[in-house]
């Protein structure tokens, strides 16, 4: 039920987005015609702060004419849940460590390569700090990266007067009750000390295939028509072929991911 409700919504969002652009096919921007042909590329650059994470990409524009523009854009997110908290670390060694995040098994990125389209609704006012508004939709294929989240495990010794072994340790079924054992006394053994360094596990990544979607509206505030300066709103909504362990817990982990983005763009056209 809470997959076909996010996919509804998602839909009904397009939807809406295009009504909204036939609505006003009739009241196009009054543009002077030389505009058509003054240019033909852009490039842009810029980051995207979504409820699913955080987002940097590129994208390069075919300016069809001054209502329609081609877009092509390659991205990184790495995928963040704002719901999840650090819990503070007792390390065996030292008074401070490296915060973790308790029951997680993975961390997740995405690599998006997509096709789109930027269709003006209204241009700039010719005064000074218009505003041009765009409905911008894009699909494409998205790459998800499973990285193996690592943590600094505490072991007794060999002998009782020895200190703690660290090891540092994905989740597994051998080691489950250390990984989910925690202590905020770091003389305590068969626990966790505190989260390992972030590059390990960048070796051990696996590749999950998927695609996704993403609407929106941009307006482009930028003094001068050279230069992309915009702001932009949207939905984006990313399908994997199964659910992402990111968690221990099974019955928390998905395979649909659907995000709300604001995003900054800065870059020019030629």
């Amino acid at each position: 039920m809470m997959k076909t409700k996010v996919l509804f919504t998602f839909f009904i969002m397009i939807l809406a987005s295009q009504s909204y652009v036939y609505g006003q096919t009739e009241e196009k921007p009054k543009l002077a015609a030389q505009k058509d042909y003054m240019f033909h590329k852009e490039f842009v650059g810029g980051v995207r702060l979504a409820s699913t994470g955080l987002n940097f990409y590129l994208q390069y524009g075919i300016i069809k004419n001054i209502y329609v523009t081609h877009l092509f854009t390659l991205e990184y997110e790495w995928h963040i849940d704002y719901r999840d908290k650090k819990t503070v670390a007792t390390p065996y060694n030292t008074q401070s460590g490296r915060n973790y995040y308790f029951g997680v098994e993975n961390r997740f990125h995405v690599i998006r390569l997509s096709y789109g389209f930027e269709r003006a609704l209204a241009d700039k006012a010719a005064v000074k700090n218009g505003v041009r508004v765009s409905w911008v939709g894009f699909v494409g294929g998205a790459l998800g990266l499973v990285k193996p989240y690592y943590l600094d495990i505490r072991y007794p010794g060999s002998t009782p007067d020895e200190p703690p072994v660290i090891l540092s340790q994905r989740y597994s079924s051998a080691n489950a009750t250390e990984f989910l054992s925690q202590s905020s006394d770091p003389s305590q053994v068969n626990c966790i000390d505190q989260a390992s360094p972030i590059w390990r596990g960048l070796d051990q990544m696996s590749p999950v295939i998927g695609g996704f979607g993403r609407t929106g509206l941009n307006f482009d505030f930028g003094s001068r028509d050279a230069i992309v300066k915009a702001i932009e709103a949207g939905v984006t909504l990313d399908v994997f072929y199964k659910k992402i362990p990111i968690y221990v817990n099974d019955d928390s982990n998905h395979f649909m991911f659907l995000g709300f983005y604001l995003a900054f763009h800065l870059g020019k056209r030629w």
